[in-house]
């Protein structure tokens, strides 16, 4: 019996231990959305691009190594918040402002006001949300500041592509900064998003096996398969809600 209590101990001594994993990992998103914004004033746009999507790699593991841990606390999910503010709200208007809209005037502060202050009420409406018992969790309402700031990262590292092959409207700095409206409206709006929490595991392998594949595929031709699966995951969401609405099958 000795043996199995000192074992129990060192056990929970252990979990102490790695209980402060997962704060490396929620502090080195906001580490780099800093860098994402020295990236931006150093004129490495692509590279502060980068810096950001490492930011929202850092956010996915954050969360699920916390809850592996059984460390989950109100001050990890207030941490949490602040470090997305800086990487997903904050960067991303520098970024965008440095590139795209720097000569734009007033319409390029105001359009990447509204994305900063969108982004920081969808981390606050998340946080109250997340207290709730009664929440869907299969569903996030509203874009999650992450995809938004992913989506954007990918369109700056990509915007060639993009803007060439797929929209070609957002050459023009106007139709450029209505997109960003859109996706600033995006996070503060009811749309649900799906969380994927709920799918069966054979679901999400399938799926994990096709966007393996089509990766893969797209780096043979040069094709921003990230920004496209996230494109179509925005378009599909908008478009289901609506026809939802239309039809009366949602309230």
């Amino acid at each position: 019996m000795g043996i199995v209590v000192q074992l129990k101990k060192l056990q929970k001594k252990g979990k102490r231990n790695l209980f402060v994993i997962p704060y490396f990992f929620t502090f080195a998103n906001a580490i780099f959305g800093l860098l994402a914004v020295i990236q931006t004033f150093e004129g490495n746009f692509v590279g502060a691009a980068y810096c950001i999507m490492l930011a929202g790699v850092m956010d996915l593991f954050d969360g699920k190594l916390a809850r592996a841990f059984g460390s989950t606390s109100y001050l990890g999910t207030e941490l949490d918040s602040l470090c997305d503010a800086v990487s997903f709200c904050f960067a991303p208007s520098i970024l965008l402002y440095s590139l795209f809209f720097k000569n734009v005037g007033l319409l390029g502060v105001f359009v990447l006001s509204l994305y900063l202050c969108c982004g920081l009420l969808r981390l606050a409406k998340f946080n109250i949300s997340s207290a709730s018992q009664n929440r869907d969790i299969r569903y996030f309402v509203g874009l999650p500041t992450t995809v938004a700031a992913f989506l954007i990262a990918q369109l700056v590292a990509h915007f060639d592509w993009v803007a060439n092959n797929l929209l070609p409207f957002l050459k023009n700095p106007f139709f450029l900064a209505l997109f960003i409206f859109a996706i600033a409206l995006l996070m503060i709006s009811p749309v649900p998003f799906s969380s994927f929490k709920k799918i069966q595991p054979k679901v999400l392998l399938m799926a994990g096996t096709v966007i393996a594949s089509s990766g893969l595929l797209g780096l043979m031709y040069g094709l921003p398969v990230i920004f496209l699966g996230l494109f179509s995951y925005i378009v599909v969401s908008v478009f289901y809600y609506v026809v939802c609405k239309v039809f009366g099958l949602i309230r």
